[in-house]
């Protein structure tokens, strides 16, 4: 599983960033979303990045205390916060600048596609259907 964007659709409203760290850490903050929108400033596109749930993916290797690992029972790359030791090295790595360090909680986050609740958050809140789950 992982999810789709599709940038053209984006509006930049942001929402996707709330919901996602209200449903993840139980407050809005966009510093702790695991989705990161990069407004164009010019009129073209804005970026989405979000984890794309590599089959190898570079940040799990990256991580010297191997916290990052594959839930297989929900198909998703996780971390493990009892491990991590945020040093960084994940975020550093990960070649589509997918990992963020959540300066309010000290930590690496990075989407976990809502894992147990069902269907990712960021997906239901986006009024544009830039983002979609894909199985």
């Amino acid at each position: 599983m992982r999810l789709i964007t599709k940038a053209s659709l984006c509006s930049g409203c942001l929402s996707c960033m709330t919901v996602c760290s209200t449903v993840n850490d139980g407050y809005s903050s966009l510093a702790s979303s695991r989705i990161e929108i990069e407004l164009d400033e010019f009129g073209g596109d804005n970026r989405i990045f979000v984890c794309r749930q590599c089959a190898e993916p570079d940040c799990a290797k990256a991580c010297p205390v191997d916290a990052i690992y594959k839930d297989n029972a929900l198909g998703v790359w996780r971390v493990d916060y009892g491990l991590c030791i945020g040093c960084r090295e994940c975020v550093e790595a990960c070649r589509f600048s997918a990992m963020f360090f959540d300066p309010l909680q000290r930590r690496v986050v990075k989407c976990e596609l809502c894992a147990g609740r069902g269907s990712p958050a960021c997906v239901e809140a986006c009024p544009t259907g830039a983002l979609r789950l894909k199985v």
